[in-house]
């Protein structure tokens, strides 16, 4: 495979690699997916490409060079290029616009289209454009405001926050609820009748789960993390220009237990990542026993305390297992929180761990036996 030996530079230059990170869908995903699990040694040329291509991109918005600024800064990224050192991050703006029209191919309607053309979704426009009547609740208190919908649904509302709802969900395919504010909902079953939250631009769809959406109206984000289930997130198509989104966003991403979803509203960026504070999921046993489980290992192969976390956790780890299955880990991990326990095997063991679209990519050298 040509990537194997690709650098950082290599990376940024391809145009497969871009079109991954610029315009993702389940094929490049799954090639990009497999190349890392393959060429784990390349994890860190990769990371570092498409964290630099989301770097510059955050930088083209309305500040122009003149022409003696842009040929002189092509000519430092010839010479980066031809030394192979990095293009640093304290440069000018201008600097940095001209580094993502040289290596990223910044097509021109991303220079040139206006942010004033976005479409702001508020909670009150989405309000007023529902036909069927709405309860309002508002909490105004400093304490969490337990709501009981008609669905049997729960929805636990922040202080300062308010969700709109109908007083029965007779109408309609799915049972629809408007959020300004924070909320963790807990979601009864209903597979005819998905359950959509919608909150500023983001649209949160599930059949049964719960799942907390911040989407307060002065928020540059609007994150959903999810505790059980499976949630599908996505933009609304109200909220911008067609032409200035990725169908990632239009189309969605799915979300399950520990993960979450970030939109950036002003570049109208869905990031997929893991919570702050991953939690243990219940295990089902072959008794159908929730369990879940030990930490306690003695002599145990990296490999198989990779897979014991990822099966606890319910993240994906991506890791070389014949590499890591010639090391050894010993400890009490019980009380740990995930990336503690992470911190203690890597640092055991000689490796680093990195978070990627949700994935903990283990690296290192392994171990001699």
């Amino acid at each position: 495979m040509k990537y194997s030996n690709y650098t950082t530079q290599q990376f940024l230059e391809d145009p497969y690699f871009r079109q991954w990170v610029q315009n993702p869908d389940a094929e490049l995903d799954t090639f990009w997916l497999a190349f890392q699990h393959d060429n784990p040694e390349k994890i860190h040329n990769l990371i570092h490409a498409r964290e630099l291509m989301w770097a510059i991109e955050g930088q083209v918005e309305s500040d122009f060079p003149s022409q003696l600024q842009e040929d002189s800064t092509f000519e430092l990224i010839r010479n980066e290029l031809k030394t192979n050192k990095k293009i640093p991050f304290a440069i000018p703006i201008w600097v940095r616009w001209a580094v993502a029209a040289s290596l990223i191919l910044v097509t021109i309607w991303w220079v040139v289209w206006p942010l004033q053309s976005k479409k702001v979704m508020s909670y009150e426009s989405l309000k007023e454009s529902e036909k069927e009547t709405l309860t309002e609740k508002i909490n105004k208190t400093t304490g969490v405001l337990r709501i009981n919908l008609a669905d049997g649904s729960i929805v636990s509302l922040q202080p300062n926050s308010k969700v709109s709802f109908p007083t029965q969900f007779n109408n309609g395919e799915k049972r629809e609820v408007f959020l300004s504010g924070e909320a963790f909902f807990e979601v009864t079953k209903n597979p005819n009748r998905p359950f959509v939250v919608y909150a500023n631009e983001l649209i949160t769809k599930v059949i049964g789960t719960s799942f907390t959406i911040k989407a307060f109206p002065k928020d540059k984000e609007v994150t959903v993390n999810v505790k059980t289930g499976q949630v599908s997130v996505s933009v609304a198509k109200q909220a911008t220009n067609p032409q200035t989104v990725s169908q990632r966003e239009l189309e969605g991403i799915v979300l399950f237990p520990n993960q979450k979803a970030v939109l950036s509203r002003q570049d109208v960026r869905l990031v997929k990542s893991l919570v702050e504070n991953p939690a243990l999921i219940a295990i089902e046993t072959p008794a159908h026993k929730p369990i879940r489980g030990s930490f306690e290992f003695d002599a145990s192969p990296a490999s198989s305390v990779f897979k014991a976390i990822e099966l606890a956790y319910g993240v994906d780890i991506v890791f070389d297992e014949t590499l890591f299955s010639t090391c050894e880990f010993t400890g009490n991990i019980n009380d740990e929180s995930l990336y503690e326990k992470l911190d203690i095997i890597c640092k055991s063991i000689e490796a680093k761990y990195q978070i990627l679209d949700a994935q903990i990519i283990i690296s290192g050298k392994g171990c001699d036996l």
